[in-house]
């Protein structure tokens, strides 16, 4: 893995995706101090300020095309991990704090030939030392007090991710039960893409599986909801 660290980027995904172009190696990753133009899942913009992450991954993954959404999964274990074990993802990627409130972004950004994977850049974002002024937005510094690198937190988050990349490429199984393990998601109910129901568990290509009071029902993508359970 080679880490590229620079004072300031308007997007990392933007700025490695150029790099994967000219040739950049898989495990090529890009940090950036201050990111002033990044994105977000749905459109959404992330801003990072100095003292946070904002780091893309270059992967040259061997991986049929439905089996892609699974970095962003292995991408959020590689965040909780390197967070500490009171942090949990909700599906598909989104990295909580205790008290639900989000701590890190992810994008993945798939370039794709004749149905063959040429590359994916990883965009992740993570408030470490400050987040948006926003109710459902929080720091790990604000969260548990620890103070931490930028850099060394990016290259374990990184590694971990480099590494599961290639184990997705020989078996997805022990991926997935590590999202499994840390997921904040899975037994409770839901509302996503408009289906409420229990969150059962994931398939193997990383869709939500929910019982629903009209039996089970699959789900690609969406945001999840938690759905408060009615007393009495």
């Amino acid at each position: 893995m080679r880490l590229l660290r620079v004072a300031e980027s308007a997007s990392t995904n933007d700025d490695l995706t150029a790099l994967a172009a000219r040739g950049a190696p898989h495990g090529t990753a890009l940090l950036a101090d201050r990111q002033t133009a990044g994105r977000g899942r749905l459109g959404r913009v992330w801003e990072s300020g100095e003292g946070n992450v904002a780091l893309s991954v270059l992967l040259r993954p061997d991986l049929p095309l439905e089996r892609v959404p699974l970095l962003c999964l292995a991408a959020a274990v590689a965040v909780a991990t390197a967070a500490g074990p009171a942090y949990r993802i909700k599906w598909p990627n989104d990295v909580l704090a205790p008290d639900d409130r989000k701590v890190c972004g992810i994008l993945a950004e798939l370039d794709s030939e004749r149905g063959q994977v040429r590359h994916v850049v990883v965009g992740i974002g993570v408030n470490l030392a400050s987040a948006p002024p926003l109710p459902t937005a929080a720091s790990l510094l604000e969260v548990d007090g620890i103070r931490r690198d930028p850099e060394a937190f990016a290259r374990e988050v990184a590694e971990g991710l480099i590494a599961s990349c290639e184990q997705l490429q020989e078996d997805p199984s022990p991926v997935l039960q590590r999202w499994r393990a840390l997921s904040h998601t899975l037994g409770r109910e839901v509302e996503v893409a408009g289906v409420v129901g229990r969150a059962l568990d994931i398939d193997p290509d990383g869709a939500l599986r929910l019982l629903t009071e009209c039996g089970e029902r699959r789900v690609l993508a969406g945001d999840v909801t938690m759905v408060a359970q009615q007393s009495g």
